[in-house]
């Protein structure tokens, strides 16, 4: 099922991303480093570990296909 306001969110984070980038050379690198990092650092036992698994997936995707996006640009 489509979600507009989702969708919004999605296309309005990926274009703040890359302005960032643009004015902060490396800076959606770092994030993904930083998102990795946590991931590796999360216990096994901690609550809720599933859902935050979900959380750090999801801002994995949105950090890469931002970096993809601008690069794809960066070679047109």
């Amino acid at each position: 099922m489509k979600n507009a306001k989702a969708d919004a969110s999605l296309y309005l984070l990926t274009g703040l991303l890359q302005r960032l980038e643009g004015s902060n050379p490396g800076l959606l690198q770092d994030m993904i480093c930083g998102v990795k990092a946590d991931q590796s650092s999360i216990p096994h036992d901690a609550p809720e570990k599933e859902h935050i698994d979900e959380i750090l997936k999801e801002s994995l995707v949105l950090l890469e296909r931002a970096s993809l996006l601008l690069t794809n640009r960066d070679e047109s």
